[in-house]
């Protein structure tokens, strides 16, 4: 089943163009095959396999969180230091940026000239509805509002690529129609070929769509945010009532975290929802080597948002013992973070005789790891994993336990939270690394909890812990802090901050530390000459390019820009 996908993917790429390519410069879509190609179920399903590659990028998995407060790549972000310009043009709004857009709706234009059997074909037409949903769920959360473009677009489409942007409210609504329709006509998983759109991978999709712009909407004070709340909540329950999906373990808290993202085959890992499969040379990608040399590491303010294995935060733990040493640093902690970041709690490789190999001192060196907090989630110790592009690792697109973070988050942002709620949720994550589970009364004030700039309450506090930590790494943080409207925690210094090195560690380092700086305290200091970013509010919002702008009068550019 796993190499269906694959053969899929390849066959596709010979069938259309690529994704990325603009689509104003190449011959019109509805020339392409239009006399020969909408006849049967399957034509509909080859168009459908162009989409799947945007589901998930190997090569940007190294990247995730590097624009957040969570990792603190080599180079400063761009955007967060102020340095983005608005560009000329691109931007993610130019006329290629909405190719998928275009092809998606050139096949919604057509698909009824197809004759067949009429499940089939709307489990197609599901699927492209689906990655509609996702590009332009994408493009709100990147520009705010935007047009809907439900019609094939060519060249003399002026009044549609040209016309005024369409409220996002609207526009979210709309997505939300599309993933309806998918989650309605999709089959289950177990019915379909591996990797391929399903009932339950739309449905994670919506949830996390309803979730992220119920809680934007909150905390931006754009109004119309409980409906969307509820979504969340009902979608990711339907999800968990299904009982198709549990969480990984197997009995071994201090390694099932780790292992759940080193696999070579997940279709059957009880946790994925949607996976992107590879098979030894046949397709294959470079993520355990990239991991090794990510020019990047987790910040000094990520590590000490992990809780000691006790259930209490750092500052009111006994358990603590401290940073003076990476080892004492993770010693007592909850075990994800030993599962995320380098430590000898868990082998770096394993050679050849299946033995071992620990680094000697933690990572510290801007090509491979910025803070000594070297990040090992994707990363197998094996060295055939490690061999430059030759990976089969398979990759998680959606998996349950955001459905579960979901889950909590939405019940809890409605006020209608209780102890079975967590129970059913986080208190699933916490059992598989042995944490002590979440109550509803939290029963702790932790001194170092966020300030966002307005009040909420400790559950909720606990909570939004609870989804950094499980989903450290993969990508959601900038989101998270866009919708929280808290892009104001970026400017802890401790965001640019790595470990501790002390006067005895640094005499082991030697002159490996000669281009590394630290505070008087010790602690790595990534950017000295810049320090952690200064928060402005037009961040929340991407700008739109000059010449769209000049070419279309209707255009606002987005505030603050």
């Amino acid at each position: 089943m796993k190499r269906i996908l694959i053969l899929l993917l390849i066959a596709s790429i010979s069938v259309f163009y690529a994704c990325n390519d603009d689509f104003m410069d190449r011959k019109p879509l509805d020339s392409i095959s239009d006399d020969n190609f909408w006849n049967k179920p399957d034509d509909l399903r080859s168009f459908a396999n162009r989409f799947y590659s945007i589901l998930i990028n190997p090569g940007s998995i190294r990247n995730f969180d590097n624009q957040s407060d969570v990792k603190v790549p080599r180079n400063p972000d761009n955007y967060l230091y102020g340095d983005y310009i608005v560009p000329t043009t691109g931007g993610g709004w130019s006329t290629g940026n909405w190719s998928n857009i275009r092809a998606a709706n050139y096949f919604l234009t057509r698909y009824s000239e197809v004759v067949g059997d009429e499940s089939m074909i709307n489990s197609y037409v599901g699927e492209v509805r689906f990655f509609r949903a996702l590009e332009y769920f994408n493009k709100v959360k990147r520009f705010g509002d935007v047009p809907w473009l439900n019609m094939d677009l060519n060249i003399d489409d002026t009044e549609i690529l040209y016309g005024k942007r369409d409220s996002r409210k609207v526009v979210i609504d709309s997505i939300l129609a599309d993933l309806d329709f998918a989650i309605e006509n999709l089959d289950e998983k177990d019915r379909v070929d591996n990797g391929r759109l399903h009932k339950a991978a739309a449905q994670a999709l919506k949830a996390r769509i309803s979730l992220y712009e119920g809680t934007f909407r909150k905390y931006h004070g754009l109004g119309d945010y409980e409906e969307l709340l509820k979504k969340a909540k009902n979608t990711s329950l339907q999800i968990i009532q299904s009982n198709n999906y549990s969480i990984y373990k197997n009995g071994q808290p201090g390694i099932d975290y780790y292992n759940l993202f080193i696999q070579e085959n997940l279709e059957n890992n009880p946790e994925v929802i949607l996976s992107r499969s590879f098979i030894s040379d046949i397709q294959t990608h470079n993520v355990t080597r990239q991991m090794e040399e990510s020019y990047t590491g987790f910040s000094k303010k990520m590590v000490e948002s992990y809780l000691v294995k006790d259930g209490l935060p750092i500052a009111l733990s006994d358990l603590y013992l401290g940073d003076n040493t990476l080892s004492m640093e993770v010693e007592n902690r909850d075990p994800r973070l030993w599962q995320t970041i380098d430590s000898k709690k868990l082998p770096f490789k394993i050679d050849e005789a299946g033995n071992p190999v620990y680094n000697e001192l933690p990572i510290v060196d801007p090509n491979y790891c910025t803070t000594g907090y070297c990040v090992i989630k994707f990363h197998s110790p094996y060295e055939e994993q490690w061999n430059a592009n030759q990976s089969d690792l398979d990759l998680i697109i959606f998996r349950y336990a955001e459905v579960l973070l979901i889950y909590a988050e939405a019940v809890a942002e409605l006020g209608e939270i209780e102890q079975n709620d967590l129970d059913i949720s986080i208190n699933k994550l916490r059992e598989r690394v042995a944490m002590p589970f979440l109550n509803v009364s939290v029963g702790f004030n932790d001194p170092n909890w966020p300030d966002y700039g307005y009040e909420i309450n400790p559950l909720l506090h606990e909570i939004r812990r609870e989804r950094r930590v499980e989903l450290a790494a993969e990508g959601f943080r900038w989101d998270d802090l866009v919708r929280w409207k808290a892009g104001e925690l970026v400017e802890n210094p401790k965001t640019v901050y790595g470990m501790k090195i002390s006067p005895e560690m640094a005499e082991k380092y030697g002159s490996r530390l000669e281009n590394i700086q630290l505070t008087e305290e010790g602690y790595i200091d990534v950017y000295p000459d810049r320090g952690a970013p200064e928060w402005v509010d037009k961040m929340y919002l991407y700008p739109i390019p000059i010449q769209e702008l000049t070419l279309n009068p209707d255009l606002e550019q987005n505030p603050g820009w």
